[in-house]
């Protein structure tokens, strides 16, 4: 068994050190067992294409490197569990223009060391100008699974999700900023993932508690199981931390009773 735990926040743009703070907080408080792993939002330290994009930016590969790497290296080891942040880094050999990379950081406990990371492969239109697409699909192994991890737009891409399948993903994670006038679509399209994957999703959104907010964010945080079914779901328009249990043999029974995937993914994957 494998407990996910999903952070939902509102994140303040152009306010690092307090984002960073108050979800180091939320997950204290929280105290997830240890051996889960948690996720927080897409850009959850400066909100989602803050202003400025060169002072956002960070180095995530050792916990001295940036300020949010920091604070995941640090909760990861307090509280035991493998957490997922997700931010701004800088394209190595970076240019004028696309120099920016929409990054997921993942930090082990007790590692000094980014443990895995991806890039965004497909870039929503605010990002076009100044980021440059991720160039694979990144999987690693958490206990016995397999997992995979995607942020917000990817979603829209069905074909990365089989990718991942196919290379032996048995949890697919999405960290988000969906806004809230797509929430059906969010819903609609993690579970059509789930079902034709027969997979595990781990969705967590960010949210906009504010009426003021300028493009409001869906919230609705979900975790679905590997035939479409919510095991877990947040508000619409508060933070929240959702969690569930994944567990690894039921996947593996019900691909095996409901054998969609025969031919499509390699038979020591299933």
């Amino acid at each position: 068994m494998l407990k996910v735990y999903l952070i939902q926040l509102d994140s303040a743009k152009g306010d690092k050190t307090e984002n960073i703070a108050r979800a180091k907080r939320i997950i204290l408080e929280k105290k997830p067992t240890e051996g889960s792993l948690v996720l927080l939002p897409e850009m959850f330290a400066t909100g989602y294409v803050p202003a400025n994009l060169s002072e956002a930016a960070e180095d995530f590969s050792t916990c001295k490197s940036g300020e949010t790497a920091h604070m995941l290296s640090e909760v990861a080891t307090a509280t035991g569990c493998t957490i997922m942040g997700a931010g701004i880094s800088r394209a190595r050999e970076a240019n004028s223009c696309n120099q920016f990379l929409n990054h997921v950081s993942i930090y082990n406990p007790r590692s000094a060391q980014e443990f895995c990371g991806y890039d965004k492969m497909n870039l929503f239109f605010p990002e076009k100008d100044s980021f440059r697409p991720g160039v694979e699909v990144n999987l690693f192994k958490l206990q016995d699974w397999t997992v995979a991890s995607f942020i917000c737009y990817d979603l829209r891409f069905p074909e990365i999700f089989r990718h991942a399948t196919q290379k032996g993903a048995k949890l697919i994670t999405i960290q988000a900023a969906w806004p809230a006038k797509r929430r059906a679509h969010w819903e609609t399209l993690l579970k059509a993932r789930a079902i034709e994957n027969q997979v595990y999703i781990a969705a967590v959104n960010a949210v906009s508690e504010s009426p003021d907010t300028q493009v409001p964010l869906a919230g609705t945080s979900l975790i679905i199981s590997p035939n479409g079914d919510i095991l877990a779901e947040g508000p619409a328009q508060s933070e929240a931390v959702i969690s569930a249990e994944l567990d690894l043999e039921a996947e593996r029974h019900y691909r095996k009773s409901f054998p969609v995937l025969d031919g499509i993914v390699p038979s020591e994957f299933l």
